[in-house]
């Protein structure tokens, strides 16, 4: 008779107890709210002589949903980019904002959202795209990745934790998650999203570990902190044996990660 789950009971009640009590914890203790982060609020326009980048911006009007490169869309006299004639030629004439109207919607308006497309300088149909999301004074600007790729659409069929080389210090862990999408009968989309957690002096793959150190910070220092996520999103094969969309994800976050990181500056 198995008898594994008996004898672990214990453990898994003492387990949720915990996490009940770390999450009271996390919400009910006063604590000091700092503004200082481990990322920029910046993503550069270029990545060494491969990578070129243009920010993505997205129309606000309900109904519109699209999203164009700042590069195709003039601004006016005053600098200010409004979302042009859509392909049926409608003027839509929305306003564009970093952040779709979904996450704008959801999210506390003090968030700062970031993306830009990075198209390959020798391949022109190599892409990537990058974001940097960070929370403002209100923490629930980050969520699990999971739930947001899941609700678009996604099946995630494998998470990797992958290593990146960096210069001067340890390798970054990178969480990558295999995502596939049925567009057609006949075709699937096959893509990979990669990310990890920056606070001001921690970072993390995981979305518990991050949960963890917030309460760690909240109980025993006293202070919360403006915690970001930053990721790159592209295309992949179809097999998961087949992982050259790895040295993208190192070549690019290689490029990035000193563009952007404050994490060991004074």
């Amino acid at each position: 008779m198995n008898t594994a789950y008996p004898r672990s009971r214990p453990f898994i009640t003492l387990l949720v107890l915990f996490s009940i009590t770390c999450g009271l914890l996390l919400f009910t203790v006063d604590v000091a709210v700092s503004e200082q982060a481990g990322v920029k609020e910046y993503l550069p326009d270029t990545l060494d002589t491969q990578w070129t980048g243009h920010d993505v911006l997205f129309c606000q009007t309900p109904g519109c949903d699209r999203s164009w490169l700042a590069r195709d869309v003039e601004p006016d006299e005053e600098g200010v980019r409004t979302c042009p004639t859509n392909w049926r030629g409608e003027s839509c004439g929305g306003e564009l904002k970093t952040m779709s109207r979904g996450e704008y919607m959801v999210l506390p308006k003090d968030t700062v959202m970031l993306k830009k497309q990075y198209f390959h300088n020798r391949e022109p149909y190599k892409t990537v795209f990058t974001s940097v999301v960070l929370s403002g004074r209100n923490r629930d600007s980050i969520h699990r990745p999971e739930v947001c790729m899941t609700g678009q659409g996604n099946v995630i069929e494998m998470n990797k934790v992958i290593e990146v080389p960096l210069a001067g210090r340890e390798p970054l862990q990178v969480m990558v998650l295999h995502m596939s999408r049925k567009l057609t009968e006949t075709y699937t989309r096959h893509t990979y999203y990669a990310y990890w957690f920056v606070g001001q002096d921690r970072e993390t793959p995981h979305h518990l570990e991050r949960l963890m150190w917030m309460t760690v910070d909240r109980i025993l220092r006293n202070v919360t902190h403006r915690w970001a996520y930053i990721a790159i999103s592209g295309e992949r094969a179809g097999d998961l044996n087949n992982t050259a969309h790895y040295d993208e994800i190192r070549d690019v976050v290689s490029k990035l990660y000193p563009e952007i990181t404050l994490l060991g500056q004074p």
